[in-house]
């Protein structure tokens, strides 16, 4: 009984509220310590984060295959300086969990013992985490799976429209997206962000300020998907703050496995 009269009460201030969304956000924590967050979630809708990152200019990525830009990185190849101090031990945890993780979002399969061996000695050799993506998704078991006819649905297609033209400055054609196989779509999205992310780079400030928002709008977007406090979080501060002290390599993995996530989750939810 108390807790209904608090709704209705919630609901009959807010009504003469001037501004429902400062009230609400007013209320919010009394209302958290009477109900729990998720209720309070429930009766206020979802916590309204303020952003205090912007956006940089997304630069136009122009593919040259003669081109030495990528070794022009020493500034943010020189991030990590905490990861490079772990012992091996210590890497090949971080190492054997990322391996795993991205053929479970690339694939929607576990990595075999086999699988995991191979790719740890590929990071162990001094491969790239990029690299280990790319053999995964350019490999034959990829290519058949490039070949089934499974479709893409109409949320995953705004995504990747939406997507496109905030992070990537490129217009892609949903109508086009549609009609691409589900396998295909993902890899070209994540391969057309990698070549943004490569460009970014020369200016690491810019690269860390995309990473947070980027970051930060999936977690307000889709918090149901996220298992780690990291990925959870929707304060841009909070994701800035971890890509300047990630390795580079680090910073595109977790995009990597972001966007998997995010558009697996769309083309289920979809069906």
């Amino acid at each position: 009984m108390f807790k209904i009269s608090l709704f209705v009460i919630v609901f009959s201030f807010g009504a003469q509220a001037l501004d429902l969304s400062e009230y609400k956000e007013n209320i919010r924590s009394p209302l958290e310590k009477i109900l729990g967050e998720d209720i309070a979630n429930k009766v206020l809708g979802a916590k309204q984060i303020k952003s205090s990152v912007e956006l940089p200019n997304i630069p136009k990525v122009e593919v040259d295959a003669t081109s030495v830009d990528v070794y022009k990185k020493k500034t943010i190849d020189s991030q990590g300086k905490q990861y490079r101090s772990l012992s091996d031990e210590q890497k090949r945890k971080y190492r054997i969990a990322f391996i795993q993780e991205l053929y479970k979002v690339t694939r929607s399969a576990e990595a075999k013992t086999s699988d995991v061996l191979k790719f740890l000695n590929v990071l162990e050799q001094g491969g790239s985490r990029e690299g280990v993506y790319r053999s995964i998704t350019l490999d034959n078991v990829y290519k058949n799976l490039e070949s089934f006819e499974e479709g893409v649905e109409k949320d995953l297609s705004l995504f990747v429209s939406d997507f496109g033209a905030k992070f990537l400055a490129r217009q892609f054609d949903r109508n086009a997206i549609e009609r691409l196989n589900l396998w295909s779509v993902k890899r070209i999205v994540v391969e057309k962000t990698l070549e943004l992310m490569d460009v970014l780079a020369s200016n690491p400030n810019d690269l860390h300020a995309w990473y947070a928002v980027l970051s930060s709008d999936l977690a307000q977007k889709y918090p149901q998907i996220w298992k780690s406090k990291v990925r959870q979080s929707q304060s841009d501060e909070f994701h800035l703050n971890w890509a300047k002290k990630a390795p580079f390599q680090h910073i595109k993995s977790e995009t990597i496995i972001k966007l998997h996530e995010v558009m697996n989750f769309l083309n289920q939810a979809s069906l």
